[in-house]
């Protein structure tokens, strides 16, 4: 995910991605929800039985859904520079009060900055890496030779 992001490809984490609702639920009855964090009776869909999943998906209902997800970002987040890896997290953690007192900080905020804020140097070298044709992981050997000496 991070990975992802810092190459700017699209992520498979709906969390760290500006928009989300591509990633439905589905309940053992065929019910559909928008998200795993959100089966609630406002938040379903539909059902499979009645409508097919890419139907649900593409509704003005889920489209609305996902694009909240950036339309609702609180000021700080628009303002912090590790927005585009983090993206505000999910929205179903933001219930926290930003530093102007308004609420919808996520509540892992503090915690995704130091681990976003720690990443750079390593994502440039795994890119790096693949750019010479070598696999990502070969970070792991640089890494423990940087750390044995």
């Amino acid at each position: 995910m991070a990975f992802a992001n810092f190459v700017g490809a699209p992520g498979a984490v709906c969390h760290h991605q500006p928009t989300c609702g591509r990633s439905v639920i589905v309940e053992h009855n065929g019910d559909v929800y928008a998200c795993d964090h959100y089966v609630y009776p406002q938040y379903r869909l539909g059902n499979m039985h009645q409508q097919t999943i890419a139907e649900m998906i593409d509704s003005p209902q889920q489209q609305v859904f996902g694009e909240d997800k950036f339309k609702q970002l609180p000021a700080q987040c628009r303002s912090c520079n590790v927005l585009k890896a983090c993206w505000g997290g999910c929205p179903k953690h933001r219930f926290m009060l930003d530093a102007s007192g308004k609420p919808g900080l996520n509540y892992l905020c503090a915690g995704y900055q130091r681990y976003f804020r720690h990443l750079p140097p390593y994502l440039k070298a795994m890119a790096d890496l693949l750019a010479h044709g070598r696999p990502a992981s070969d970070i792991m050997q640089a890494h423990l030779l940087v750390v044995n000496k």
